[in-house]
Formats: structure tokens, sequence, C-alpha cells
């Protein structure tokens, strides 16, 4: 059944095959390009702790070959014969391969990426080599305390969860998947069912769906495993340090935050915008226009199924780490006092003109439909989000602001020449 989005006469249309996958397009007709994202509704909270990593594992491994393209320059020479881009990407609860190309070539790569998805040989000499690129991966990641550091924040959010381990899992258990877990994780996951297909640009909606029947009508489906919820519950501030001879100081503070559909998510988003999104953001302004304590600075949110979480990363001088973050909570602190109307109107300005002006891309707009049609089963218009921001009030971040920043909420982690873990214990607090 093809229907456009919350029944209104809206340019993006979504239909739902026999088989249980769906198709959702944007038309921009304006465009020469055409977006193609195909969302796998599987990320590394599905991963078993013995098979952590695997999700990211056959991403990897579906640009290897499949029976039609039984080489990865096959399958990179399709796409840049053309002109076009193709990549993918594994997060904790979805995956997604994409390609961006001229429109004129919509039918070929529709046909490239369902290839990929659905006939991937899965050699066992390939497994092998990209299990090598792995593990070096893995080791670029620890190479760079930057990343290290948050992946250390993530465990102290997310302890003996699959939403606290690193997503391309660790030496050891990505040492020990075979191909018959591969198999198996593929046969599991990679159903219709559980795949959307999103396509944005100068596009016809009844002719995408009918090259996507034809090209996995037969494909069987079956429902796929469910995730494991998030049932923690912190009493108590917690601190990670991970000393390196390194010549700053990495620090991450983590603090839970709200589901993908929590009623109060973009009052929590800017409230994020305003203390450390931007040159003109507060933490901006004052830990490094003011004290120059720190070259790079940021916050930022994340909304997940069931939970979520506000992260503030900073590198700074290792002799001024104390310095630096007793200022960063006080203007975490801060943000429980009323925010003033013509800063929070700011943070609405700066947080919908990114939004609009992101989807002039038909790349992001095919991301923004698959994403949402994949973790809601339905598809906001950027309007509708725009309306929802606006409508936040002063007294919404408010709200927000008391019930999220608590100091028993609060972790740190610090990847650098840092010692004392008392002393950063004492430290955190709001």
């Amino acid at each position: 059944m093809t229907v456009p989005v919350n029944g209104t006469g809206t340019s993006i249309r979504r239909t739902a095959l026999e088989n249980g996958m769906r198709v959702v397009t944007c038309a921009m007709p304006h465009t020469r390009s055409v977006g193609i994202s195909v969302f796998v509704g599987v990320g590394s909270r599905y991963d078993p702790e013995d098979r952590a990593g695997i999700s990211h594992y056959v991403e990897h491994l579906v640009f290897k070959g499949t029976k039609r393209r039984p080489t990865a320059r096959q399958i990179s020479e399709t796409v840049e014969g053309v002109g076009g881009l193709i990549n993918a990407g594994t997060e904790q609860e979805l995956t997604v391969y994409w390609c961006k190309i001229a429109h004129t070539y919509l039918d070929h790569m529709l046909d490239l990426l369902l290839d990929m998805l659905r006939n991937s040989l899965y050699e066992p000499a390939e497994i092998e080599k990209e299990r090598m690129v792995l593990l070096e991966e893995q080791s670029m990641v620890k190479d760079y305390p930057s990343y290290q550091v948050e992946a250390l924040i993530d465990g102290l959010l997310w302890p003996n969860h699959p939403l606290g381990r690193d997503i391309s899992g660790t030496r050891e258990s990505v040492s020990g998947i075979n191909r018959d877990m591969i198999l198996d994780h593929v046969s599991q996951f990679y159903t219709p069912a559980n795949i959307v297909v999103s396509v944005a640009g100068n596009v016809d909606h009844d002719h995408v769906v009918s090259r996507v029947h034809a090209l996995t009508g037969r494909w069987a489906p079956h429902a796929p495993p469910a995730w494991a919820p998030y049932t923690g519950v912190q009493s108590a501030p917690q601190v990670w340090l991970e000393y390196r001879k390194t010549e700053q100081a990495h620090l991450a503070i983590g603090l839970p935050g709200l589901s993908i559909m929590h009623p109060d998510r973009h009052a929590l988003d800017l409230l994020s915008v305003v203390l450390g999104e931007g040159m003109s953001s507060r933490l901006f302004l004052e830990v490094r226009e003011e004290q120059g304590l720190a070259y790079d600075i940021r916050s930022g949110v994340t909304h997940y199924q069931d939970c979520g979480d506000v992260v503030i990363t900073a590198g700074v001088d290792p002799k001024r780490v104390y310095s630096a973050l007793q200022t960063i909570l006080a203007e975490v602190s801060s943000l429980k006092e009323a925010i003033p109307a013509e800063e929070l109107e700011k943070a609405k300005r700066l947080s919908t003109g990114r939004l609009l002006l992101s989807m002039e891309d038909t790349r992001a707009v095919s991301s923004w439909n698959g994403s949402q049609e994949l973790l809601l089963s339905q598809v906001f218009e950027v309007d509708e989000i725009v309306e929802d921001i606006n409508g936040v009030t002063s007294e919404d971040v408010h709200k927000v602001s008391n019930a999220l920043l608590m100091t028993e909420k609060l972790n740190l982690a610090v990847v650098g020449p840092s010692r004392g873990q008392s002393r950063f214990q004492r430290a955190l607090r709001l």
C-alpha cells in the first residue's frame, strides 16, 4: 500500500511491500542527483557479548563480492564508473548502506545495493582478510585519545550492556567470529521486514517501488530478533582514568539523556545547543574564548529507542585539567537556572537553520527519511520538526535541565597524563 506521509499531500511517500520491506521516497525534481539509503535494523546493541562487533563485520563484508559481482573491485567500479559515491556505516541501532549518483543511474544502483545485501558471498578468504582490517581499525581508534575517551564514557553510561561497548567489538570477540556466525547473523537480521529503502531526488515513487519489488519480491520474510532494553540506574558519579603520556588530557563528561520519542527530546536538544554546540555556545565562549583552556570543546545529544545521553568532550593542557573540569561543570550547573528568552531563540534559529540547510542534499534527505521509518515506523516532515522545536518554551528547557543535570548521574572519562581518581571524584559536583 502506498500512502503520503501523515496523509498529507507531501512529496514523501511510503509503500510497504508484501514481504514487509518498506520503500520511502522524496521527490526533489530540481536535483540532478539521487541519494539511496538502505537501512537494516541491526547494530551493535544487537550483538551478543561473545560476538561483539559482528554487525560491523558484516557491513564490511557486504562490499567484498556477490554472485554477480564476485570482487570488491567490481562493486566499487560499478559506482565510481558513473561518478557516484558509495559507503556504509554501523551504529548502535542500525546499519546503513548508501550511495549518491546521477539520477539516470537510479535503477543500476538499486540493483547493486540490494544485490549486496541479499547475495553477498562471505568467502572464507575475504572474512580472514577483513578480520585483519577490523583489528587495525580498532588499533587506530585506541591510538587517538579523542576517540578512546568517547569509548570510555560509553562504558560508564551503559555498563554491562551492548550500548557500552565499542561498535567494532573487541580484539577477542572479532578474533572469535567465524563464517557460520556471520551467516547466522545475516539470516536473522537481513530480512525484508527489517529493511527500509529510502530514495530522494529526481525520482518517481511508483517506479522505485516497482524496481525494488522486482529485485526483492521473492525474498522470504521473517521477524528479526528484538533488542535488549537498558534498565540500569546510576546512583553515584563515576570516574574512569586511562593514563597516557600525551600532550593533552582528553575529557568526556556524560549524563543519561532521553529516548528518540520522549516528549522532551527537543528541549534537551536545545539545552545542548545552548551549552556547547557552535562558536557562540556557553562552553565555547567561556572555556576557549575567555579562559583559553581548550582548542576544541563541544556537547552533543544522542537519542536511542529507549534511552539517550548528553556528552561533553574537550582536549586540554594536563596542567589545567582540573580548572577546565571545574569551568565546564560550572557552565553545566548554570543550565539549572532559567535560560534567557533571547538565548533560547538563538538556539532555536541555529538548530532549525542547520536542519533546513541539510535538507538540500539528496543523500541527507534519504538518510533522514529512512532512519525515521526504520526506528519509528513513521516519517516526520522537516517542517513538523521545525514547528516542534520552535514550540519549546523556557519552562520546558528548565524542567529538563533540572530533571537530568544531577550530580549522581555524572560520568567522567579522562585519557591523558592525569592521575588522582579521588580528586576527580570530588570535583564532580553540580
